[in-house]
């Protein structure tokens, strides 16, 4: 494989890194997290995907993790992960 090929298919593979980061992050948003002295989180089941690559079964026990361990943890996705 000569250098000019090589070059090619190494930029076209930083190309396509780049894309998916940028897809990956593009989803990603923070919590909406209620006031933490009213914090009584319902049994509701809507489960997200954490960026600590955890499901929580709703967005307030995401919260709720964020609160108990000063952890800074996006919605990675809607789902489980």
């Amino acid at each position: 494989m000569n250098t000019m090929t090589g070059r090619l298919l190494l930029g076209l593979l930083i190309i396509c890194v780049a894309a998916v980061a940028a897809r990956r992050s593009e989803n990603m948003r923070k919590p909406f997290c209620a006031n933490r002295r009213i914090w009584k989180c319902t049994t509701y089941f809507y489960p997200v995907c954490g960026t600590d690559e955890r499901t929580y079964d709703n967005e307030c026990l995401l919260c709720k993790e964020m609160h108990e361990t000063s952890k800074n943890i996006l919605v990675a996705k809607p789902g489980r992960c």
